[in-house]
């Protein structure tokens, strides 16, 4: 199998959502193992779209691993290839990560995403005791996210999110694509 980092691909459409933009898109170049940025170049945004059915990226009852501030990535996934995201956040950060396949000439960002083919979505499992406390599984923090495609190119677009309000947080993300 051949790897292909995502600093082959991304020149064609990687994209940042920051607050300083008219439009919320920036151009970003990822290098491969290099701090990619910190949540506090994006911005908080609505969630409604992530429990719609027609997205189904995560339900509303975990929004509070997801309001604090997105910065989002466009990229592509090439027929018969799968793509391995995985985010590392800096030490100390809660950190989340989603990804949305859309068609390969899908523009919308959220929070005006009405429909996606598929959608994942990685943060912490816990559950909710009932007094104000978690009981959750132990977690390193990597969030990690995989999409394969077989016969079409599909768009993927990456979301790093800040959970319970967090605006400010350094990350490492690695996007791979292998050839099937």
């Amino acid at each position: 199998m051949k790897y292909l980092f995502l600093a082959i691909i991304l020149f064609v459409s990687t994209q940042a959502f920051a607050n300083n933009s008219s439009t919320g898109i920036h151009p970003l170049d990822i290098k491969p193992g290099e701090t990619v940025g910190n949540i506090k170049t994006g911005k908080k945004i609505d969630l409604s779209w992530a429990e719609l059915s027609s997205v189904a990226a995560f339900p509303g009852t975990r929004f509070e691993m997801f309001n604090g501030n997105h910065v989002l990535y466009r990229t592509s996934l090439p027929a018969g290839s799968k793509i391995v995201i995985t985010l590392t956040p800096e030490a100390g950060k809660l950190i989340n990560l989603y990804a949305l396949r859309q068609g390969i000439n899908e523009t919308a960002v959220p929070p005006a995403i009405t429909s996606a083919i598929s959608a994942e979505a990685s943060y912490p499992i816990y559950a909710n005791t009932g007094d104000g406390r978690r009981i959750s599984n132990p977690d390193d923090g990597t969030r990690k996210i995989e999409f394969i495609s077989v016969g079409n190119p599909y768009g993927i677009l990456i979301g790093v999110a800040g959970a319970e309000n967090l605006a400010e947080g350094g990350y490492k993300l690695q996007v791979q694509v292998i050839e099937r």
